[in-house]
């Protein structure tokens, strides 16, 4: 679980940080730069909706999500393995919230488990993470192909994949209770390889 209180003083250090550096914070369209290749970016949004956006060193940590080779990184638990996702920018809001819209899995697919999803939104900085109750899977040219609200905590990807007739499955996750929350992974089952989109 991102640990709210800490990514709150963190967020805003790094923040006032910057600031006190003329010249450093830059809004969004004016695309600033990192020192170093390795500082990864945070967007920080103010109460306003103003995003501004800053670098922060290697080895930053904000909950299960850290800074390394310039990519934000994280794994989840219980079924943490070494493929990792890959994040290219993390937003931290005024209360000091973290969270990720878009990640890459590289080395894993198929084997990705409806199980997993709930530990997936936690790290990627879901407050409440849910578990799926159902799913549906599209083409890559956004064609429905097979939907489902028998879902187990073991049901893969591939699995979901076989039933809708596909190697290039789109999955999109959700719970009835939230429709409009979801989780949607676009991934090629050989060599495996999955991006994942939130939709908070």
């Amino acid at each position: 679980m991102i640990r709210r209180t800490g990514a709150r003083w963190t967020a805003l250090a790094v923040l006032a940080a910057v600031l006190s550096v003329p010249g450093t914070a830059v809004a969004q369209d004016d695309k600033p730069g990192p020192s170093k290749p390795t500082d990864c970016p945070v967007e920080t949004v103010d109460d306003k909706g103003n995003v501004t956006i800053v670098y922060v060193p290697e080895g930053t940590t904000y909950g299960l999500i850290h800074c390394e080779g310039g990519d934000w990184k994280f794994g989840w638990f219980p079924f943490d393995s070494a493929s990792m996702a890959t994040a290219d920018v993390i937003t931290v809001d005024d209360r000091g919230g973290v969270k990720v819209d878009e990640a890459v899995i590289d080395g894993r697919a198929g084997d990705i488990r409806a199980g997993e999803v709930k530990y997936i939104l936690e790290a990627a900085g879901v407050s409440d993470p849910y578990e799926p109750d159902q799913a549906v899977v599209r083409s890559e040219d956004g064609k429905e192909l097979y939907t489902t609200q028998e879902l187990t905590e073991k049901t893969t990807i591939a699995d979901l994949a076989d039933k809708a007739g596909t190697e290039a499955p789109t999955v999109e996750f959700s719970n009835r209770k939230w429709p409009k929350f979801t989780i949607t992974f676009k991934c090629k089952l050989l060599p495996p390889w999955c991006s994942i989109i939130i939709r908070w």
